[in-house]
């Protein structure tokens, strides 16, 4: 068996084993079988496997003495610790973060927690665009537009200065080819008239700003609009104060807004970057002069780029990124700078993973899956500079959210705000817990509801593979009967519950319980599930699959409630099976606890 890999596997079919060990590698029969030992109760072969029953209640008592030991960082296994910076978020600076962003911010904010718990020094990051061409129309507008209404989220008004200047960016546009012998004349005003109907709505939020911004941009061609926004790049590039003051002031205010919002959902930053710090300077310079030296430079279409496809090709770079590469049929190039010499968004996104790359053993980026061409670019590109960890940039892509019913065009102010979402979310889990509780204190209610909804929106958008799209319904995330937040969060309630209501009835704490006592297979299943719950976390961090955890919570779950409701925990006839089984609640309750802290989703008090 020496040199031989394999890797223990839990059987479909617990009467067979608790685990098993594939024969495949080893040979198909064992001479002799091991004899029981510590946790293990019972090994036996069938066919290509050597299947293992663990001793259930010493696995109990392990279990149990765990939970005690470790409270809320019961699923934390530690590994050996590296510096990892995690990037997500990373929302445009536009207007108010939507649900899509919201699964960024969910599925990065858990990656973290999920890397923390495995002994990593996690630092997340935020990266701030505030150099594209939607960030100078927005400027543009807002230099022109009147102060910010007190009443209004600060995020929220960017989002309309935005929309309104877009709007009259995309008007100016329009304009001169607005011509009857154009042959897209009805397409055209087809989209006029589209641009009309979302002016009218934008209007009718705030009509006297609205009017103001309009007014002050109706006058500008598209040539005009055009030059000022080539000269704001430039002036961005090289740091013109008349243009970074304004640029700075507009982000400035949309960042205190999402500051607001991820606040509320528990997400906090360890660093915030701008991404017009990557443009320019001598590490710019070195890196544009490195990149155009190398033997993959290429002239396309009348500016320098990569050849990237070549660069996928040399046989130590393709078995270092088989998985991204697979499904690109063909890599085009990257191109390194405008014909002007201004430098493009993938180039900043190459010296900003250069810095990342320096301040950590691996960094993960949770980018959109849309983004997936854009990432495995920038990686070739430090591939392509023999840069030692290359292969340590790793791109985390994640699907759309898609609501039933609902079309968001933020360039035009049509979308759901995360903000409302949770808010509405709020209400309705306030709603049923006083229905459930019509006597509870309004400051418990408040914070019961708080958790239950915002824990409801994360579960709903963490729990499908990040890879698949994900159809939002409130109703459906806020359900309390089954496969959702609350459904994991009563679980939790209720085992602990259990405890409350036993020191009321003066039954003494669990100490030294007699775990042979538990001999229903729901126990069994449930001392199973728990003792594997750490392992599990530790797959969802080292393998990305934030839902896996998920899952296995939902599992334990289930399997209490079915437990709950057929098995008397205080009126179990005995002492000792009432203290075996009130700790099993308590490992039951502190699992699921220690799971949903690792999801970002705390579990309230009452329920």
């Amino acid at each position: 068996m020496v040199g031989v890999e394999t890797k223990l596997e839990v059987p479909p079919n617990p009467s067979l084993g608790h685990l098993a060990l594939p024969l495949f590698s080893l040979g198909t029969t064992i001479p002799a079988l091991p004899s029981p030992f510590g946790l293990i109760a019972k090994v036996a072969q069938q066919r290509n496997y050597l299947n293992f029953k663990a001793d259930i209640p010493k696995l109990a008592s392990v279990l149990f003495a765990q939970v005690r030991e470790k409270g809320i960082n019961y699923c934390s296994l530690l590994t050996d610790g590296k510096r990892v910076i995690i990037e997500h978020t990373s929302a445009n600076p536009l207007h108010p973060m939507h649900i899509g962003h919201a699964r960024n911010a969910f599925l990065g904010d858990s990656l973290a927690r999920l890397m923390r718990a495995r002994g990593h020094n996690v630092s997340t990051h935020f990266y701030v665009d505030d150099m594209g061409l939607q960030v100078m129309i927005a400027t543009i507008g807002f230099k022109r537009s009147p102060k910010k209404p007190d009443r209004v989220k600060p995020d929220h008004w960017i989002g309309f200065v935005y929309a309104v200047s877009n709007i009259m960016y995309e008007l100016a546009e329009l304009k001169p080819k607005l011509a009857e012998g154009n042959p897209e004349y009805a397409d055209l005003i087809k989209k006029r008239d589209e641009l009309a109907g979302y002016a009218e709505s934008l209007r009718e939020k705030f009509p006297d700003e609205f009017d103001q911004i309009t007014s002050a941009l109706s006058g500008m061609s598209l040539e005009e609009w055009n030059q000022e926004i080539a000269a704001m790049i430039k002036g961005m590039e090289s740091g013109d104060p008349s243009v970074t003051n304004p640029v700075r002031d507009l982000v400035n205010l949309a960042l205190d807004g999402f500051k607001q919002t991820l606040g509320e959902a528990g997400i906090q930053f360890d660093q915030w970057d701008w991404e017009s710090e990557q443009a320019s300077g001598d590490e710019m310079k070195a890196l544009l002069s490195a990149l155009s030296s190398s033997p993959f430079r290429i002239d396309y279409k009348g500016v320098v780029a990569l050849d990237c496809e070549s660069i996928a090709k040399q046989p130590e770079v393709a078995k270092k990124i088989l998985p991204e590469t697979k499904l690109q049929k063909e890599i085009p190039p990257m191109v390194l700078t405008r014909a002007d010499g201004s430098t493009l968004y993938q180039t900043r996104d190459v010296l900003y993973s250069l810095r990342k790359l320096a301040a950590a053993d691996e960094v993960y980026n949770v980018i959109g899956a849309e983004q997936t061409l854009a990432q495995l670019q920038v990686k070739l590109a430090l591939f392509a500079l023999n840069h030692p960890k290359a292969a340590h940039l790793h791109h985390v892509p994640y699907e759309l959210v898609r609501l039933p019913g609902r079309r968001m065009a933020g360039r035009y102010g049509s979308y759901v705000t995360l903000d409302e979402v949770m808010s509405l979310a709020i209400t309705m889990a306030s709603n049923e817990v006083r229905k459930r509780n019509p006597d509870m204190e309004e400051a418990a209610l408040l914070e019961a509801a708080k958790a239950i909804g915002i824990g409801a929106v994360k579960y709903a958008l963490i729990s499908v593979n990040a890879q698949k799209v994900v159809e939002f319904e409130i109703e459906r995330a806020l359900n309390f009967d089954e496969n959702s937040a609350p459904f994991l969060q009563y679980a939790a309630v209720r085992s602990r519950n259990v405890l409350s209501v036993a020191e009321r009835r003066g039954i003494n704490k669990p100490t030294s319980p007699d775990f042979s006592r538990l001999t229903d297979p729901d126990e069994e299943k449930l001392v199973l599930l728990c003792s594997r719950l750490p392992d599990t976390a530790a797959y969802a961090a080292d393998s990305l699959h934030v839902e896996a955890l998920a899952s296995h919570l939902m599992d334990i779950a289930n399997a209490f409630n079915s437990y709950y409701t057929r098995v008397p925990i205080l009126a179990a006839g005995d002492d000792e099976t009432v203290q075996a089984r009130l700790a099993l609640a308590e490992a039951v309750s502190m699992a699921i606890t220690s799971g949903l802290s690792l999801l970002g989703i705390d579990v309230p008090k009452k329920m």
